[in-house]
């Protein structure tokens, strides 16, 4: 799908990063996705450019690998953490 518009509304941007509305919504109020309010009802929209910066699910899905991959033996301060008396009913499971 070739897109060519320069300006999205919510549901539009929605669509093209593949999200849910609520997710745009939220992407705002966090400061990572410029919005720009119109007319009297200060309705959002959003540039092409601007959603082209959001990182995508494939970046972040990447990051929480990432994460998953963190191990007591790379890493002495979670070993201390995972490796104690406390939480020996865990290491069963």
């Amino acid at each position: 799908m070739v897109i060519t518009k320069e300006w999205f509304t919510v549901e539009e941007a929605a669509e093209y990063l593949r999200v849910s509305k609520r997710t745009i919504y939220k992407l705002t109020k966090e400061g990572r996705l410029p919005a720009f309010r119109i007319g009297q009802e200060r309705h959002r929209r959003f540039r092409k450019e601007d959603l082209d910066k959001v990182p995508r699910l494939a970046d972040e899905e990447r990051t929480a690998e990432a994460l998953l991959k963190l191990t007591s033996k790379s890493d002495p301060v979670l070993a201390e953490l995972w490796d104690n008396e406390r939480d020996t009913a865990y290491d069963r499971v």
